[in-house]
């Protein structure tokens, strides 16, 4: 079955080049990307194969368009000065990951548009990270623990399930959608999981993540079942080799979530009485609910004491020394 296809016409070579080459290495919802300079070359090939997203440049937009086989059409609006009617417009220049994440929004919501054929793969691999005395260095090892999978060559996606994470502030970044619009999108749509997925997700360091969640009440809302469903959707439908979960008790499938994991990785605190203590709370728990399992695939592991120097620079956690620290921690898991 031949890929579907996001075509992109314009006047202007260079942003046709520079627009291809982002999304080819970004890849959003496996799209075959092609480029055309004229709009009677990208008509020619619609005939061939009708093109699932068409983005026209405003200047080189005319009648012709309306011809082209498109399941949906998108003006690409330099000056507004043409008064296109009838087309979904998206300003052009802006930063390409704006203006992906629009087009993959709006194309996801339109029930007019095909859905993401489901594909048979391997399950994706499960990692789990969590601190019953919420130690604060939970995010940084999980985060940085992605990221050396990711430098390994995996595909990784992180999720952050805590009630609060300070992501925007320690990032420099804002957030206008979370893991919670996902969530909702995802189980009334999970046909089109893909494109919502690629409209939302950030990267760092080789890392897609998807926002956390600015009301952690949003997360204690969503069941149980729920959260099986969506997960199972990541881990059978989606392209990634390995999702780590960074989380914590807002999620309803809390030990659903552990004992579904290929790995759960515990930190823990042997040096304060209360760290220790919780551990053996949580540890007693697990055997009193019958959860053995999770604990014979649980490596329980410590931070050394400078593990907080160069943690501010969430994009390079590799080379920080919680990162050093959690290569070791990731070998003793495989």
């Amino acid at each position: 079955m031949k890929a579907r296809q996001l075509a992109i016409c314009d006047s202007d070579k260079g942003y046709l080049k520079m627009l291809q080459a982002y999304l080819q290495k970004k890849n959003p919802a496996d799209f075959e990307i092609l480029i055309f300079d004229a709009v009677d070359k990208a008509l020619e090939a619609s005939r061939e194969v009708s093109f699932e997203i068409l983005l026209v440049g405003e200047g080189i937009y005319d009648t012709t368009v309306t011809k082209i086989n498109a399941s949906k059409v998108y003006i690409l609006q330099e000056d507004g000065l043409k008064g296109i009617q009838g087309y979904s417009m998206i300003v052009k220049y802006q930063s390409m990951e704006r203006l992906i994440t629009q087009v993959l929004e709006e194309f996801a919501l339109d029930d007019n548009c095909s859905s993401v054929e489901r594909r048979g793969k391997n399950r994706t691999t499960l990692i789990s990270f969590y601190a019953p005395d919420r130690h604060k260095g939970q995010s940084a090892a999980a985060l940085g623990a992605a990221q050396i999978l990711a430098e390994k060559g995996y595909q990784v996606l992180y999720l952050n399930l805590l009630p609060f994470t300070g992501f925007e502030e320690l990032m420099q970044t804002s957030y206008e959608a979370d893991v919670t619009d996902f969530m909702y999108f995802a189980l009334k749509h999970s046909d089109k999981l893909l494109y919502k997925l690629d409209s939302l997700k950030r990267n760092i360091h080789g890392v897609d993540y998807l926002p956390p969640a600015l009301d952690y009440a949003d997360l204690l809302h969503i069941d149980r079942c729920d959260w099986e469903s969506v997960m199972n959707l990541l881990l059978y439908h989606s392209d990634y080799t390995h999702i780590v979960i960074d989380l914590s008790e807002t999620c309803q499938g809390f030990y659903d979530m552990l004992e579904n994991s290929d790995q759960v990785y515990l930190l823990t605190d042997r040096t304060n009485v209360y760290g220790q203590a919780r551990l053996s709370h949580f540890r007693s728990l697990l055997q009193a609910k019958e959860y053995e399992k999770i604990l014979k695939h649980t490596v329980e592991f410590e931070l050394p004491a400078n593990w907080e120097e160069g943690c501010e620079r969430l994009e390079n956690l590799p080379a920080s020394p919680i990162g050093m620290w959690m290569k070791g921690v990731l070998d003793k898991g495989v």
